[in-house]
């Protein structure tokens, strides 16, 4: 784990609120307060966020209404302000085709929320951790 001086400030978006708090609450747990998480219920509440702060990381889900993770992060990549911020897209709805295409587009990761929560979260602390000390 790297130690900071200042939080990972990290914008979460989801639109399933008990996913929000159960990936809030776990990488909380892993990470001992390195991260600093905003979490929001849609992506028209994302963009709202990256507009008025600053975000070192960017989590989002795949399926939501609206625009789905893969449309968001083309959003965000098209930005001048966060063109070049990490995105993980950390999601229980992809595939094979969604992973390949997350990363064509330019996503830094793709994590599937498969299998266990904690092991999901301890791979996304990891994730965010390795894509933010390389900036």
């Amino acid at each position: 784990m790297i130690k900071t001086d200042t939080p990972i400030q990290i914008l979460h978006v989801d639109d399933e609120p008990a996913d929000l708090e159960i990936t809030r609450v776990f990488l909380e747990r892993e990470t001992k307060g390195i991260f600093e998480i905003v979490s929001v219920l849609s992506v028209e509440e994302a963009l709202e966020k990256l507009n008025s702060e600053h975000f070192d990381v960017v989590i989002s889900d795949y399926k939501m209404p609206g625009m789905n993770g893969i449309e968001f992060l083309e959003a965000v990549r098209n930005s001048g302000k966060y063109s070049h911020t990490p995105f993980i897209l950390f999601t229980g709805k992809g595939s094979p085709e969604v992973a390949k295409e997350a990363l064509k587009k330019g996503a830094d990761r793709y994590i599937p929320k498969t299998g266990n929560p904690a092991s999901q979260c301890s791979e996304l602390a990891r994730a965010i951790q390795e894509l933010v000390s390389r900036e």
